[in-house]
């Protein structure tokens, strides 16, 4: 693999990649990429039949891929943890339907599959029980809450920049109860829109509705946004309590791939 320590050289590469009939699962942006790769977290492996873009995590790769050919194999041995590939789609998107088969005859194991809610603009009643604002003095505890809850291969869970970005921005809610953290609740915003990232409650408190208010809270902060939120389809429990709250699906699916 190779290491790309800049912004720029990394846009030359994928866009010789952007050519008609690429299979990509991934928009390859300054805001994204830049951070890591100035943080020398990104790789490159580049063949004929394609482009492989490697950010490294901890405990694992997170693979976006540019596929020409899917009859040629890939190569990534030598690679020392496991790497883990998204590939979201719409209906129409056989190409990338594809992909993800593929990946699968190249060693990688099919884990869950998501979809997409979308939620208009509009207002929403404030919970009657109190949301706080989490704040960077908060860091330690809303990483802890975060590392219980989500898987570190799947769990899309924010490196220490972006959670201190959140942090400062306002970005986390939190719920209470006697000085305990019982939940919390991480989005983002982009444009018009707005994307729960985390939504997370302690096990020993689930099942007393506590979703609601940071859901509540969460929509009235954002209302005049759209509203996106990737959801595990084998989760009905967390879709229903998003489809309460006026989410519905938009067509949009995602396959997450592992290869150990």
């Amino acid at each position: 693999m190779e290491q790309i320590k800049s912004y720029k050289l990394l846009s030359q590469r994928v866009s010789a990649h952007l050519t008609r009939g690429v299979r990509c699962n991934v928009l390859v942006t300054q805001a994204q990429f830049a951070p890591l790769a100035a943080a020398g977290r990104l790789y490159v492996q580049e063949t004929s039949a394609a482009l492989l873009l490697l950010q490294d995590w901890e405990s694992h790769y997170r693979l976006h891929f540019f596929l020409h050919d899917v009859g040629k194999a890939l190569s990534l041995a030598g690679l020392s943890k496991p790497v883990v590939a998204e590939i979201p789609f719409r209906p129409r998107d056989t190409g990338l339907q594809e992909a993800a088969s593929y990946l699968e005859t190249q060693g990688f194991r099919r884990l869950f599959t998501r979809c997409r809610l979308i939620r208009g603009a509009g207002e929403q009643a404030l919970p009657a029980r109190p949301v706080l604002i989490a704040g960077p003095q908060d860091a330690q505890r809303v990483q802890a809450l975060l590392r219980e809850s989500f898987s570190p291969l799947t769990g899309c869970l924010p490196d220490q920049r972006e959670l201190e970005e959140a942090l400062d921005q306002g970005r986390f809610l939190l719920l209470e109860e006697n000085g305990t953290l019982l939940g919390l609740l991480h989005y983002t915003l982009e444009g018009k829109s707005s994307e729960i990232r985390h939504l997370a409650l302690r096990r020993e408190v689930r099942g007393r509705g506590l979703t609601r208010p940071l859901l509540t809270q969460y929509l009235a902060r954002t209302a005049e946004k759209k509203h996106l939120v990737w959801a595990r389809e084998s989760y009905q429990a967390a879709q229903n309590a998003y489809e309460a709250l006026g989410y519905a699906p938009d067509g949009w699916r995602s396959i997450v791939l592992c290869r150990d």
